[in-house]
């Protein structure tokens, strides 16, 4: 019987529990490991008896500030030669969004236009350069869920939301409006192993949609852009899992995020398992 293993920062999302049981349906055994577990001590001879590894967690924001401890724990583990699905290139890239935006950029696949900033006068720089007007986006580069994402509509909100930049990794970004009908609606595309497995809107009055933040889902009809897009995506970032968050406009397909450890709660809210197929490709990718 192969072995799972889990890596969570504290188990409180409902994904991770409902992987586990699709997991353990098809015979395999699954643990999850819990970071914020007061008896876990990762020490110079610390191991873990699994056959593969899948972390939903990366560099990251949690209790209000970055932390690279998930992160050196993971590099810890790789140490010991455990197999990681997403592999660990890939769990560093998705929890970069600039490093997120650049290689997009590069590949050719619409974004929006975004300046990493050390301070006020570099994001001044980059609405000048680029012609921007207000409102636009600032971000922390490692942030999660929708916290750290705020709209500057004047320059008095931008000289506050850039302070300390240069020491969170703050991104600045074009405001790109995908309103629909006064409510704000993107897009959440799920990829597994090579097989697009479904999609949903994000319904939201406020631009960001995340679910964390208590926003609504409705199915989302792929067509074959959206699915080449998102497929697209998956092979540039080597993503064996991957959720591709997209902006709609009235002209152009804009794709905002990457996320290597997406939520399954929406998709389970429109009649989709995206559990079993994730839980179907660890299985495969553990016995292999």
């Amino acid at each position: 019987m192969v072995k799972i293993t889990i890596l969570s920062p504290e188990g409180k999302s409902c994904s991770v529990w409902s992987l586990k049981h699709e997991i353990e349906k098809l015979g395999a055994e699954c643990d999850i490991f819990l970071l914020s577990n007061p008896e876990t001590l990762m020490t110079h001879d610390f191991k873990l008896d699994t056959d593969l590894i899948h972390s939903r967690c990366g560099i990251g924001d949690y209790f209000d500030r970055l932390t690279l401890y998930s992160w050196q724990f993971i590099n810890a583990l790789e140490i010991e030669g455990f197999k990681f699905v997403n592999p660990i290139k890939t769990l560093y890239l998705t929890s970069d969004k600039f490093k997120c935006i650049k290689l997009l950029t590069k590949n050719k696949i619409n974004v929006p236009k975004t300046a990493l900033i050390r301070d006020y006068e570099d994001a001044v720089k980059f609405i000048e350069k680029y012609n921007l007007s207000f409102p636009v986006v600032v971000k922390n580069s490692f942030s999660k869920c929708g916290l750290k994402v705020f709209m500057a509509k004047n320059h008095d909100e931008l000289k506050e939301l850039t302070k300390n930049a240069i020491w969170e990794g703050k991104l600045i970004q074009e405001f790109v409006d995908f309103k629909e009908n006064g409510l704000y609606k993107d897009m959440r595309i799920l990829v597994v192993d090579g097989e697009v497995v479904g999609g949903y809107r994000r319904v939201s009055k406020d631009f960001r949609t995340n679910l964390y933040l208590g926003n609504a889902v409705e199915k989302l009809n792929i067509d074959e852009e959206l699915k080449e897009l998102a497929l697209k995506c998956a092979e540039l970032s080597n993503a064996i899992i991957l959720g591709v968050d997209i902006l709609p406009t009235k002209d152009n397909y804009y794709v905002i995020e990457l996320n290597s450890s997406p939520g399954t709660k929406g998709f389970r809210s429109i009649g989709i398992n995206a559990d079993k197929k994730i839980a179907e490709a660890l299985v495969k990718y553990a016995k292999s």
